[in-house]
Parts: C-alpha cells; sequence; structure tokens
C-alpha cells in the first residue's frame, strides 16, 4: 500500500550511522481528504484571514513563505494540500519524537515548537529534511541544551492515494 523510502537515512554513509544514538521516533498518519476540505474551506488561500490563522498555529514563517510561492507559481491545489499536510504531519512526528524522550516537563507547548523551533524543507533532490531555527535557542535554552544540540531528525515521507505519512528519527550525532 505505501511506498515508503528512506532516503535521508539511506543517503547517511555507514559510518555516521555506527556513531549515532536514537532518542526518539515519533510518526504520524494523515487523510489527505481532510486537508483537501480544509483548504477548499479557506479558499483563496492567499490573504485569507481564516486560513492564516490555521495555518500560523503549525507553520513555521519559512513554511509559510513556500507555501506562498507555491501559490504564486501557480501549482495546483492537491499539491498544496499535500504540502500543508506533509509539514502537520512532519510536525506532529517531530513532537512525538521529542516527548517520546520523557522529558515533557522540559518542553515548551506543541504549537511553539511547531511554529518556532523547526521547519521542513526539501533537498535539491527532492529528499525532505527538517531543519532546526537557531533563533529558538534564545528562548528555550535549556530545551535547546538538552534535547536539541548534537542532534538531528531524520524523515522519511511518504504518500499513496489518500493518505500521507510521516517519520522521524531523532538522533544524537
Amino acid at each position: 500500500m505505501f511506498r515508503v523510502t528512506l532516503r535521508s537515512i539511506a543517503s547517511l554513509d555507514s559510518s555516521a550511522l555506527l556513531h549515532r544514538t536514537v532518542l526518539g521516533i515519533g510518526t504520524d498518519l494523515v487523510h489527505l481528504p481532510r486537508f483537501t476540505k480544509i483548504v477548499g474551506k479557506c479558499t483563496p488561500i492567499l490573504e485569507n484571514k481564516r486560513m492564516d490563522r490555521l495555518l500560523g498555529k503549525f507553520m513555521h514563517t519559512v513554511e509559510l513563505c513556500r507555501l506562498k510561492e507555491m501559490l504564486k507559481d501557480g501549482d495546483g491545489v492537491q499539491n498544496m494540500t499535500r504540502y500543508i499536510a506533509g509539514v502537520w504531519a512532519t510536525k506532529e512526528a517531530v513532537y512525538k519524537s521529542l516527548a517520546s524522550q520523557n522529558l515533557a516537563s522540559t518542553m515548551p507547548p506543541a504549537r511553539i515548537i511547531y511554529t518556532k523551533l523547526c521547519y521542513k524543507i526539501n533537498d535539491t533532490d527532492g529528499s525532505p529534511k527538517v531543519m532546526i531555527d537557531k533563533n529558538f535557542a534564545t528562548a528555550y535554552p535549556e530545551f535547546m541544551r538538552c534535547l536539541i544540540a548534537d542532534t538531528e531528525f531524520l524523515i522519511s515521507l511518504s504518500h499513496d492515494q489518500d493518505y500521507l505519512v510521516s517519520y522521524v528519527c531523532h538522533v544524537r550525532v
């Protein structure tokens, strides 16, 4: 059913994998028609206060800028829906990978993690990556020191018909 690709993980050289410790794992499964319905209710997407409020709850400014680029480039509703759902699933999986480390007391609220800590981008080959916003360190230095410093999030996204799945592995490097 699902075509799972582990490009981010598979692209690592084997010696790099030997020196990594898995800190947490998170996954999220999204039903794409749910996001299609939300996007349909909020058209036009640009300059729509309802959509701005919704996206502002889980998208980083980098992701919002990317979405605006997609709109200007004339990307179809299906691509934008998949992008929005992919960002949502990635943020959920990142949060779950952090929460699985049993350090919930030191974690900022989910909305802060979604909108300020990290953002999803794609490499030139299309592989998804989770980037950490360096500005986040000043607001939550203890969290950054304990849970984020010297770590990275490996991600795999896959979609098939009505579903999109995100798998995140948080590793110490």
